[in-house]
């Protein structure tokens, strides 16, 4: 029991400061002790000080004050963290300039056409020439009265890369000598070239056989085309199937997996005849 003339202390005065630290308050000695007793009254010692309503407003001032400075200080390191990152390796990313967009190149067309021989024509090689797009700018024209000379230039086969001169025998050799000069002309005299290729096969015929070889024979395709050899003109464009459907009597290795039907010497008359006797 009290003695007289004290003043009783409340129950949950401990109870209260120890809650105000486990809120997270700051120590209980930073603050000036106010006496819960009456004023100028000192506590007794060891008793627990008891903050009033002013010198918890002075904790939660300080309190938000510390978090704000902190808050600024880690604002402040990231700020700096995140201008050293951008600037430190050069320009930032929106700074830098868009990448150009990079286009093909694209080449100028090349013209593509007959081309001339700077000389004159001297064998039929010289000839064979017009069937791989060239000409011989100083080569008898084609024009005035006939006969108009011509070459027939024929393809080797896809086995080899050569061509050879076709002769009808029948209209060279057995006519005229104004037939021969035209049929079967010197090089030099010659104004048209005839180029008989083989374009691919048609039906098939028989089989072939010579020896141990047996190949199948099928019709041959062809395209005639005459030119003029001073300017490379085409003068005929013709389409036309092998008409000879004989076996050949020797099977030459160049010939490949398959026979083709000739073409005879008729056909080529029949077609060139006009532009060469008319």
């Amino acid at each position: 029991m009290g003695q007289a003339g004290e003043t009783p202390g409340r129950p949950d005065e401990a109870g209260l400061g120890a809650r105000l630290v486990a809120l997270g308050g700051l120590e209980l000695g930073e603050f000036d002790a106010v006496p819960s007793g009456p004023a100028g009254a000192s506590a007794p010692a060891g008793a627990p000080v008891v903050r009033t309503g002013e010198a918890r407003k002075r904790a939660w001032r300080r309190t938000r004050l510390i978090s704000a400075g902190v808050a600024v200080a880690v604002l402040g390191f990231f700020g700096t963290a995140a201008y050293l990152f951008v600037n430190v390796g050069g320009r930032s990313p929106s700074a830098a300039p868009p990448p150009r967009k990079s286009y093909p190149a694209v080449s100028a067309p090349v013209a593509v056409g007959p081309q001339p021989v700077n000389q004159g024509v001297r064998t039929e090689d010289d000839l064979h020439l017009v069937c791989s797009n060239w000409y011989h700018p100083s080569a008898p024209r084609f024009r005035g009265d006939s006969p108009h000379p011509i070459l027939i230039s024929e393809d080797g086969g896809a086995e080899v890369d050569y061509r050879t001169t076709r002769t009808l025998n029948q209209a060279a050799f057995a006519g005229s000598s104004a037939q021969r000069r035209a049929w079967a002309p010197e090089p030099r005299h010659a104004q048209l070239v005839a180029c008989l290729d083989l374009t691919g096969p048609g039906r098939p015929i028989r089989d072939c056989t010579s020896g141990s070889t047996a190949l199948p024979l099928v019709e041959g395709k062809y395209r005639l085309t005459v030119y003029e050899v001073s300017s490379h003109r085409k003068v005929v464009d013709r389409t036309l199937t092998g008409a000879d459907r004989t076996c050949p009597f020797v099977i030459l290795s160049s010939a490949g997996d398959t026979l083709f039907s000739a073409v005879k010497d008729r056909q080529l008359y029949d077609l060139l005849r006009e532009r060469v006797e008319g």
